[in-house]
């Protein structure tokens, strides 16, 4: 699989991010963003995945603002390594 069509995959789950969040995402759902982008099953899987992770992160941040300074460190850290 190309990388464009895993950037579409990411792209379509996270379209779809909002009710997905809430409500799971289906492989009902998981076939038919495959099919529209033409990524695998898995492929638009682990881009829910990651966006899951990512969201929870983001949560976290905004209910612990303190971590937001330590995010940032530790993301400049990461860069310069």
């Amino acid at each position: 699989m190309t990388k464009c069509r895993e950037e579409h995959a990411a792209d379509a789950a996270r379209s779809y991010a909002p009710a997905n969040r809430y409500n799971g995402l289906g492989d009902i759902d998981m076939g038919l963003l495959a099919t529209l982008t033409g990524a695998s099953f898995d492929a638009v899987r682990a881009a829910h995945k990651a966006d899951l992770a990512e969201w929870a992160r983001e949560q976290q941040l905004r209910d612990h603002p303190d971590l937001v300074v330590l995010d940032a460190d530790l993301d400049r850290i990461r860069r310069c390594s």
